[in-house]
């Protein structure tokens, strides 16, 4: 029974849903991400007061140049995490290279092959 493709969609669905989520926020103005801590907090209190993690406090000019920055990052950051999820999905699980069995990827790594204890040098 194949799961590669249906975890394949699956993931693609999960992560075009966090892209709608992340554009809502992003449009309804309310929240935005700290330009020096990176955390999510509050736009009306970093602009009037400063940031409340970690007491940052910038102009109304470098809090828009920030979060331009941070809008062209997301973007880039998103289609690079579909494809490591989708390449992760893939390699899940691996044939060992002594007995030819199918085993998780991760355990053949750390512990080696549980099946003939084959471990990689």
């Amino acid at each position: 029974m194949p799961v590669e493709p249906v975890s394949g969609t699956l993931v693609r669905a999960i992560l075009k849903e966090s892209q709608k989520e992340d554009e809502k926020q992003r449009k309804s103005g309310y929240w935005m991400l700290c330009p020096s801590c990176g955390r999510r907090v509050v736009k009306k209190q970093l602009i009037k007061e400063s940031c409340y993690l970690c007491k940052w406090k910038g102009t109304e000019e470098e809090i828009e140049t920030a979060q331009a920055k941070q809008m062209s990052q997301l973007s880039q950051s998103k289609q690079a995490a579909l494809s490591a999820a989708i390449e992760n999905i893939y390699t899940f699980r691996t044939n060992c290279p002594n007995c030819g069995r199918e085993v998780i990827t991760a355990q053949l790594k750390d512990k080696g092959c549980y099946i003939c204890g084959w471990k990689p040098k």
